[in-house]
């Protein structure tokens, strides 16, 4: 892989992983602005109704998401060392096994 494109995936996965984690607190934000915690409380913070597992369910899909994006990093990561490993080497693309 081209050292350019590695180090724009990277930059592109760890942008979505800090708007991912953004994301409760841009609902909190909302929810004190009068808003309606982007679909959370219908008519505001003073009338919701919120099931108990809303919000378990809310952070669990979050860590899913941001433990996926920091598997993809760390393949992103392992990927271009491969490559640079066996370009050192002499190797040429027909030689580098991805198991």
């Amino acid at each position: 892989m081209h050292p350019h494109v590695v180090r724009a995936l990277v930059l592109v996965t760890v942008v979505a992983i800090l708007a991912v984690g953004a994301i409760p607190l841009l609902i909190l934000l909302d929810l004190t602005g009068g808003g309606t915690g982007w679909g959370i409380c219908e008519q505001g913070i003073d009338s919701c109704r919120v099931g108990n597992f809303s919000g378990p369910r809310l952070a669990v899909v979050l860590m899913s998401v941001l433990l996926g994006l920091g598997a993809l990093v760390r393949f992103v990561v392992w990927l271009a060392g491969l490559a640079g490993r066996s370009r050192a080497a002499g190797m040429s693309r027909d030689d580098i096994y991805i198991p």
